[in-house]
């Protein structure tokens, strides 16, 4: 889970969190305020003025933006969320125009239940107009919705529009705003745009979201098409099961993370396990769709909560066939064992022909019992048997890509200290994070990815200690997320290892914000 780190930048996506002339943003410019200005000739807005022009409608077809300083000023905002494709069509290609550098001053639109979307999408400026004109036809906000109040409620509105983009400021801090936006449910228009993103801008989007966040909460149909849930199930659909496992046993989920410390998971591992080094066990669940016993204890896997009550969607089950199909196709077993309860049936239809299928309670002592008999039957027959070292191969070709394999190949695995380690002639190569799920790099292994040109970062010549800042980063290979495994190079020069902070893309583009944790 990523700690806390106190900066004044934060990127999550698109959305960009920080301080300007100090002013604290995501932010809300009141108009009777100091930041905002206005006469004849002009508004001034954070001291950038925009000149007051009278814009025809072909100017706004173009959806033209203007510049002033480092603020972009979308006009006409209310008109282009009419078209709310065409609207997330202009903010997407705004924010990849310009990068993080400049700030977006989306006009005219500060309707509170579309703000963190708004937000989401790469808006960081707000004015009040909106929350005025509500205000003198007393509409009132609340965390449930608007009311109509028999006085001016302005204050109270603006007091509370202000408390959202405080919330969305940490949640962007905090890596959480996913779950805000998908939490505030009230405007249909909210919903659209954010079905749009994932639906339409997926790839830009998963180019930059984060590789781990504190926690998924899957508490709505939307998690499913989550940028790191889709990026998750579509390596999972290219991912290489372990050699030397080849009789797949699916397995049900559990609500307790990871799936083998719950009590049902405990109660078959205890039932099967001199039978475990030749099975490869499959998790099948939502919103996820699919996760090996090696992967139990990475990102999503180990970090979504989802309501288990044994009630499936329909996209939910299409999701977890579609998935389990694609990945029986790439990956071969000799013998396939389903062993789930009767909500889970709908994946039978999908298994081979010579798959056997126990349906029931996992936990009753029969159905355990005749588990037993199966795995006995089959693996007297068994020649390969799986090891924890080729789980580990595995695990490092989906965090790094297959590239990684001719590297470590040879490796050895070691234990020391509690932790699991990959070395070779007394050298650690790779060290795994059991809280993570994941292998960090060491200035051992740092070589392998500078000859590879994978999560690269470039830096000036200095030595990082601590944290390495945008300022300081040349250039930055596009494989970067945040909070991926990096090494840090000047001129070829190996100058240490650690963890983004932000994507690649911000990392070049920014002068300010930490970028790297550098680790010792």
């Amino acid at each position: 889970m990523p700690k806390k780190i106190e900066d004044n930048h934060y990127i999550f996506g698109f959305a960009h969190a920080g301080f300007y002339k100090d002013i604290k943003f995501p932010a809300l410019i009141e108009t009777t305020s100091d930041e905002f200005k206005s006469n004849s000739d002009y508004i001034e807005v954070l001291g950038e003025r925009i000149d007051k022009k009278i814009y025809y409608p072909a100017f706004l077809e173009r959806s033209s933006e203007i510049v002033t300083g480092n603020i972009i000023t979308v006009i006409n905002g209310i008109e282009l969320l009419q078209r709310p494709s065409k609207f997330a069509d202009y903010i997407i290609n705004l924010r990849e125009k310009y990068g993080y550098s400049k700030l977006i001053y989306l006009q005219g639109v500060s309707d509170p239940y579309l703000i963190p979307v708004l937000v989401y999408m790469g808006i960081n400026i707000f004015d009040d107009i909106y929350i005025r004109v509500e205000s003198l036809d007393g509409i009132k906000y609340s965390m449930t919705g608007k009311s109509r109040v028999d006085y001016d409620p302005l204050k109270d509105n603006i007091v509370f529009v202000k408390s959202m983009l405080e919330s969305l400021f940490d949640s962007i801090r905090d890596g959480t705003l996913r779950e805000v936006v998908e939490k505030i449910q009230i405007s249909s228009l909210a919903l659209e745009l954010l079905r749009i993103m994932d639906e339409k801008y997926y790839k830009n989007m998963e180019n930059i979201f984060p590789t781990i966040t504190p926690y998924i909460k899957a508490n709505s149909i939307e998690s499913l098409t989550r940028p790191d849930i889709v990026r998750y199930r579509n390596n999972i659909e290219n991912y290489e099961k372990p050699a030397g496992r080849n009789i797949a046993l699916i397995l049900p989920c559990s609500a307790k993370k990871p799936y083998s410390l719950s009590k049902t998971h405990q109660k078959i591992i205890q039932k099967i396990s001199k039978f475990r080094k030749y099975l490869h066990e499959l998790i099948v669940t939502s919103p996820v769709g699919l996760v090996p016993r090696e992967l139990e204890n990475s990102y999503p896997a180990r970090f979504y909560d989802i309501p288990v009550i044994g009630l499936w969607y329909e996209d939910e089950k299409l999701m977890m066939k579609n998935l389990l199909k694609n990945y029986l196709k790439k990956n071969q077993y000799d013998y396939i064992i389903g062993y789930y309860p009767d909500d889970l049936n709908f994946i039978s239809d999908i298994l081979p022909e010579n798959s056997t299928v126990i349906n029931g309670r996992v936990t009753d002592d029969s159905n355990l019992d005749r588990l037993y008999i199966e795995l006995e039957k089959i693996t007297k027959t068994s020649e390969t048997r799986g090891n924890v070292f080729n789980d580990y191969i595995s695990v490092l070709k989906y965090q790094f890509g297959g590239w990684i394999y001719d590297y470590v190949k040879n490796l050895k695995l070691v234990n020391n200290f509690h932790q699991d380690m990959l070395v070779n002639n007394g050298k650690v190569y790779f060290v795994f994070n059991q809280q993570s799920g994941k292998f960090t790099i060491t200035k051992n292994s740092a070589p392998f990815f500078l000859n590879a040109n994978k999560f690269i970062v470039s830096i000036e010549d200095f030595k990082p200690t601590s944290y390495v800042y945008s300022m300081g980063i040349n250039n930055a290979t596009d494989d970067i997320k945040p909070y991926d495994e990096v090494v840090l190079v000047h001129n070829n020069e190996i100058r240490g290892v650690g963890t983004a902070l932000m994507p690649s893309s911000a990392m070049i583009n920014l002068n300010e914000g930490m970028a790297v944790k550098v680790r010792g």
